[in-house]
């Protein structure tokens, strides 16, 4: 795939002043926009410059090679994470047989880590394994069923579930500079087919590339903008005005829309970051719906490993602040599957270096979060803190 979107370059007049003869200090916007893993991203550069010295001084040239290696970097991971190329790594991995060894890539290697370390520390929680599950209910590529009767049977998803819960088994090594993984033994049988591990990475892959692409800032030498993924996983480096601060503004996961508009508040809850990862996810990105006995009932694409089911926790979105956009990425799916009782003492035990946010409908719509009162504001006054006794 190739780059979606082109070069943008605009002025910000309300610059910063210097006294006497010095020159006027103000600073470029540069953007370019790319389109991968079936979803837009986004790099912003602010470039501060002297407006009455060298004109350009080579800044539209500096970005341009920039966003080419992020374009590059983007397309490399899209060609070795993506199941929709049969060549990447993720593709020849699922076709292999049962206990077969398959060559990969570095970045998957990487990838494959972070995702174990995350299916470790959040005990299962979160599981890439969940190929099959996520294809029967028509994610990924899949056709979504038409009514409730077209869902796959109980039998059909238990059987998902035994495969998905040998992922721990899996085998990474490195050697020689040379990376592999080897593939689970386990096999199980369904409708006369032989089945052995499949995994989806859709859930992590999205962090890791803004994790790579944040590292180009300081390479170029920019200390000033951000990278974006879908909005699901942002690089923030630093903002060139509000105290070097953006304002993350995190999206209301039941916000209203009428004749294809959102009405109403978009956001529920702002803070301000900077120089730090940020990963979000909710079930209102990418689901249907379909009548049940008490009403329409919402299929998303995050599911529930233990079920092999999307989730019904209760809980409408997550965001993890901190450390790793990987990490961040693979926890905010965990957290969603995990409910609100679970996530928070998951969060209060396991996460006390990142900052999380989640809300929930239980009666009502609940935020949490373990930011200090203070740090935050809550715009929305349809959302009230959750209390857990």
């Amino acid at each position: 795939m190739k780059k979606s979107a082109p070069l943008l370059i605009g002025f910000i007049l309300s610059a910063m002043l210097f006294s006497g003869c010095s020159p006027r200090r103000e600073y470029t916007v540069m953007e370019e926009g790319f389109y991968f893993m079936n979803s837009p991203s986004l790099l912003t550069v602010y470039d501060y410059f002297y407006i009455n010295r060298v004109e350009d001084g080579g800044r539209t040239s500096k970005f341009q090679q920039m966003a080419e290696e992020v374009n590059g970097l983007l397309s490399g991971l899209d060609s070795a994470l993506s199941t929709s190329y049969q060549t990447s790594d993720i593709s020849r991995f699922n076709a292999a047989a049962a206990g077969a060894t398959v060559e990969i890539g570095e970045d998957t290697y990487n990838v494959l880590s972070i995702a174990k370390s995350v299916y470790s520390l959040t005990e299962g929680y979160y599981n890439p394994a969940v190929y099959y599950s996520v294809q029967a209910y028509g994610f990924n590529g899949a056709e979504p069923p038409e009514s409730a009767a077209d869902l796959p049977s109980e039998e059909e998803i238990s059987i998902y579930v035994e495969l998905s819960e040998h992922f721990g088994d899996l085998k990474l090594t490195a050697a020689e500079g040379k990376y592999y993984a080897e593939k689970p033994a386990y096999t199980a049988e369904f409708n006369g087919e032989t089945l052995s591990l499949k995994l989806d990475l859709g859930g992590i892959g999205k962090g890791y590339a803004a994790d790579k692409a944040d590292r180009l800032f300081e390479k170029y030498g920019y200390e000033y903008g951000k990278f974006n993924f879908a909005s699901s996983s942002v690089a923030f480096k630093r903002h060139p005005l509000e105290d070097n601060a953006f304002t993350l503004a995190l999206v209301n996961p039941r916000r209203q829309i009428e004749n294809g508009t959102y009405v109403g508040r978009a956001d529920f809850f702002r803070v301000a970051v900077s120089d730090v990862a940020v990963s979000s996810g909710g079930d209102y990105e990418n689901y249907y719906e379909l009548a049940g006995e008490n009403g329409p009932v919402r299929y998303c694409h995050i599911f529930n490993p233990f079920t092999g089911k999307p989730i019904e926790s209760g809980i409408m979105s997550a965001t993890v602040i901190g450390g790793s956009a990987a990490e961040n990425d693979a926890l905010t799916t965990a957290i969603m599957a995990m409910g609100p009782q679970k996530a928070v003492e998951f969060i209060n035990s396991k996460l006390a270096s990142k900052q999380v946010v989640f809300t929930c409908d239980t009666g009502g719509y609940k935020y949490y979060t373990n930011i200090p009162e203070g740090f935050y504001q809550v715009v929305n006054d349809s959302f009230t803190r959750l209390e857990i006794t």
